[in-house]
């Protein structure tokens, strides 16, 4: 009875050891690098592209820069360095997250000037700086191509600007390597 109870929990053992081996090499661990571009501001001729490293398994910082396409608008462009928190249990820096960002913004404003018998328009570049906040979700593959949606506002503290709210939104393709 003893030799069979002794088989039977070495086998169970061994079971166990290998199923979690095989576990392991399934998912492979990611690296901590993401590089990743705004499919959401790129339909409204806004390019952004972000940087993020990944510190442990809860918190990443990045930096984002974007550059205006639109001869219509004011805004030009901004850096936006960031912070965030995965509350998530499941994978690294993955699901739901909370982000603290501060912008620099950078616009360019129509100076209008009179002189008698003529009228000259220039345009002038500013610079100005904001805080804000945002919540998102990340969906990572076993790969590491992932998505992102997000979302938020900051609010541009420099009178520099005629920008006084700048928004936080994305539709984010990207891979962690």
């Amino acid at each position: 009875m003893k030799q069979i109870l002794a088989i039977t929990f070495a086998l169970a053992i061994s079971t166990s050891t290998f199923a979690q081996e095989e576990e392991m090499i399934n998912r492979r661990e990611l690296g901590q690098t993401e590089i990743k571009f705004n499919m959401g501001t790129a339909l409204f001729e806004l390019i952004e592209l972000s940087y993020e490293r990944i510190l442990n398994g809860d918190a990443g910082v990045g930096i984002s820069t974007a550059y205006s396409f639109a001869e219509s608008s004011e805004f030009r462009g901004m850096i936006l360095p960031y912070f965030r928190f995965y509350p998530s249990e499941r994978q690294k820096a993955e699901g739901f997250f909370l982000e603290a960002n501060t912008g620099v913004i950078f616009s360019e404003e129509d100076v209008f000037e009179y002189f008698p018998g003529n009228s000259l328009i220039t345009g002038e570049n500013r610079t100005g700086f904001g805080l804000g906040v945002a919540i998102g979700g990340k969906f990572i593959s076993k790969r590491g191509l992932f998505g992102e949606v997000l979302g938020g506002l900051g609010r541009e503290f420099n009178d520099e600007t005629s920008i006084e709210i700048y928004p936080r939104v994305g539709i984010n393709f990207g891979f962690r390597f």
